[in-house]
């Protein structure tokens, strides 16, 4: 979903006259040593609903962070460019963007992922047992670079499988037509989604169960040289951000009302959805999880090889989030006991 220009600028206006006529002293002498941090978005996900709660809520405000907010019409691509001109990158989109540039020798990297936790089974061939029998099989995936892609790549990694070199994989559709290739013997494995699963089966078709897929759908990117200039500046970011998760998810009639805010009154019940989609998917931290990363990694080295010899090691950056996971303040944000 995009924002138009002018919804941009009167969100900007009516965020500045707000904050002029509401922040309390105590945040007023905050304000006074904040630092300034200018925050691109590229498109519209979880990342850029939390980072807009964030602001509104004057939670980075609170965590002496100064957003100056830089939404993007471009995709990822062009987003990672933009770093010349913002300090951090919320978005999503084609991981070559990122792969490329860190294979290039920028020094573009991941201080947070949001992910999924996807449910899928593998449909198969009658002929295969264990994931660990398509070595040298066929799995269709509805394209290269997609999601069933990076679903595929991190079932096939877990059953010790090089996607790139163990199996083919290969272009066959949505859920249905990958069924129906498998049945047909035209690829040897799938991964389908719980309701063609359940179909498939009725069909005949063999499903093997697998635990659910962790799959990356919003990165936080900075750059090496930003975090050496301003390491405390992005702690305090990555608190404020924690704690516009929190906000998000206990919180759900104020985070809807700010959402609302920047979409027509007739889309209510589209962000309603939206809303409790996100909040279902969100975790206390925007974690890097490493199969969701590596996945990003093999799907990226079928497109260019010179990202082939990258680790998620090589584009992530965790002190930030393990520093959190530990911390004091994270344990003070939830009274209720979190799995981190």
């Amino acid at each position: 979903m995009r924002i138009s220009q002018s919804t941009v600028m009167l969100r900007a206006i009516a965020l500045s006259v707000a904050l002029g006529f509401i922040i309390s002293p105590s945040l007023s002498r905050a304000a006074d040593k904040s630092k300034k941090l200018r925050l691109a978005y590229s498109g519209w996900e979880i990342g850029t609903a939390v980072a807009y709660v964030g602001v509104d809520s004057g939670l980075f405000k609170k965590h002496e962070v100064d957003i100056e907010e830089l939404p993007i019409r471009d995709t990822l691509s062009a987003g990672v460019q933009s770093l010349l001109g913002v300090d951090l990158l919320i978005g999503f989109g084609n991981p070559l963007a990122i792969l490329q540039s860190v294979a290039g020798g920028a020094d573009v990297s991941l201080i947070g992922a949001h992910v999924s936790f996807d449910h899928y089974g593998m449909g198969v061939n009658s002929s295969i047992s264990a994931i660990k029998d398509l070595k040298g099989k066929k799995v269709g995936v509805s394209a290269l670079g997609t999601r069933s892609d990076l679903i595929a790549r991190v079932i096939l990694r877990r059953a010790g499988l090089d996607p790139a070199k163990d199996v083919e994989v290969v272009a066959a559709g949505l859920s249905p037509s990958r069924a129906l290739a498998v049945s047909k013997n035209l690829v040897q494995g799938a991964p389908l989604s719980p309701d063609v699963a359940a179909e498939a089966q009725k069909l005949g078709i063999k499903i093997l169960e697998v635990r659910p897929v962790p799959v990356a759908t919003d990165l936080i990117i900075t750059t090496r040289s930003f975090i050496r200039r301003e390491e405390d500046t992005v702690r305090r970011f990555m608190r404020g951000y924690a704690a516009a998760i929190h906000h998000f998810v206990t919180k759900r009639e104020d985070s809807l009302a700010i959402l609302k805010k920047y979409f027509p009154g007739n889309q209510s019940v589209t962000v309603d959805a939206m809303y409790d989609s996100f909040a279902a998917q969100l975790r206390p931290l925007p974690e890097l999880t490493v199969e969701a990363i590596q996945a990003l990694v093999d799907v990226g080295a079928v497109a260019d090889q010179r990202t082939k010899s990258l680790k998620p090691a090589d584009i992530i950056e965790p002190r930030f989030l393990e520093e959190l996971k530990g911390s004091k303040f994270l344990k003070d944000l939830y009274t209720e006991k979190v799995s981190l």
